[in-house]
């Protein structure tokens, strides 16, 4: 029998919510404590949870819907009925290499959300109330505007960033530029209220840029890090090319001396990671810690049509095709964003040339295992068990001693997939 779902109360003087988001479709199941539905009240956007398991069969408050306190949002029937769709066990291989638990039980796998989202599109776009109110009085076309919060909700530094008004001390992420002798290096970042004396320095991966890590910096920033961010070369904002991770650590090296940093902690993601590896072997004891998110360079396999796929990406649908790998929970994008970044990307023809030295005959032409077991730091993996681009089996050929974090419900982008268990590590 089907139970209804009603509208609690969600502060002491609310009356009325409206439905801002379903993350849950009718015939799909859910466990207790997962989210199901995002309601909009006078002052916050409220996740509200699954109290027991159960699949949901019908939804009476379409998203847009204004509803009364104690009326039905939908229906659904709970754990007991047969479920449609029932969860899925992973079947992982034993592992020979020393691994950290997972930080959370890998007993179901999400479903992967659409990437593409626009204000007319079935995803709908989350802002808090405060956005909403700065994006109408200024004029601001939300669409276009990245969102930072949780699951890439806009909130009102993130409109303020796209008026002029975010500065590195408010949200942060506002793009700066540092002269070192190959050129000009852009770079972004976040500063927290504590006095960091190792800031994080995060390395994106292949196509990507330094705005790739705004979700994740954010939660950091909230922690009290500081987060410097910048764009590698033959990427983003960055003036210059370079296609070769050793050229890239040599450059990040000038970067790091040029912002007068004693110490630091690295953090590299997939390409990033192998020039993070380069770099800690080079700055030595400065780098205080070491964390590689799905690196590259530790086996041959990867899905070398992804890279050949963003080289020469022409079409926002295109990339749009393309970054449906990456990712589980991905940041919205806008039709006309993502037409911007492919053109960006096609226009300046630099990745190419990275491509052909990173990847030859489908296989990975890198190797930082030698690497990474001479580094006299310490160093740790994170690993999304989702990866669709390189396979996190690789883990275990980090070496002995590395401990390897294990994310289920999360793909190549764990900093999209899981910022708030990935923002934990650095605690």
């Amino acid at each position: 029998m089907s139970t209804t779902l009603l509208l609690p109360r969600l502060g002491e003087t609310m009356e009325q919510g409206r439905v801002v988001a379903w993350l849950k479709k009718p015939g799909e199941s859910f466990l207790r404590g997962e989210i199901i539905v995002e309601i909009e009240t006078d002052k916050t956007v409220v996740e509200l949870p699954a109290m027991a398991d159960g699949v949901l069969r019908s939804i009476v408050a379409e998203v847009g819907t204004d509803v009364d306190v104690g009326a039905p949002l939908g229906e659904f029937d709970p754990v007991g009925a047969e479920r449609e769709v029932p969860p899925h066990k992973l079947d992982a291989t034993p592992v020979s290499a020393p691994v950290a638990p997972a930080i959370a039980p890998a007993e179901t796998k999400a479903t992967a959300a659409p990437l593409v989202a626009t204000r007319d599109q079935s995803t709908p776009l989350r802002a808090t109330p405060n956005a909403r109110r700065l994006a109408r009085q200024h004029d601001i076309d939300l669409s276009s505007v990245i969102g930072t919060g949780r699951r890439a909700r806009i909130q009102g530094d993130d409109v303020h960033a796209a008026i002029g008004g975010g500065t590195n001390n408010a949200s942060g992420g506002a793009l700066s530029m540092l002269d070192v002798p190959a050129g000009r290096i852009a770079f972004r970042e976040w500063v927290g209220e504590l006095h960091d004396e190792a800031p994080l320095v995060l390395l994106h991966g292949f196509a990507g840029d330094s705005s790739a890590w705004a979700v994740l910096a954010n939660e950091l920033r909230r922690t009290g890090r500081r987060v410097i961010a910048p764009d590698l070369p033959s990427h983003g904002a960055t003036d210059f090319n370079q296609s070769d991770p050793g050229s890239m650590a040599a450059t990040l090296q000038a970067f790091v001396e040029s912002l007068h940093l004693p110490a630091i902690e690295l953090v590299g993601h997939s390409l990033g990671g192998v020039v993070a590896t380069r770099l800690a072997a080079t700055l030595g004891s400065r780098v205080k810690r070491l964390t590689l998110l799905a690196p590259a360079g530790l086996g041959s396999e990867i899905d070398s049509d992804f890279i050949e796929g963003m080289a020469c990406v022409a079409k926002g649908g295109g990339l749009a095709h393309l970054l449906k790998r990456i990712a589980l929970n991905p940041p919205p994008l806008s039709a006309q964003q993502l037409d911007q970044m492919a053109r960006v990307i096609h226009d300046r023809g630099a990745l190419r040339a990275l491509a052909d030295a990173f990847i030859s005959g489908g296989r990975q032409q890198v190797d930082i295992s030698a690497e990474l077991s001479s580094l006299k730091l310490d160093v740790r993996i994170v690993w999304g068990l989702d990866d669709q681009i390189i396979p996190w089996r690789h883990a275990t050929q980090a070496g002995p001693g590395i401990p390897v974090f294990f994310l289920p419900h999360a793909g190549h982008m764990t900093q999209w997939d899981q910022p708030q268990k990935v923002a934990a590590l650095f605690a």
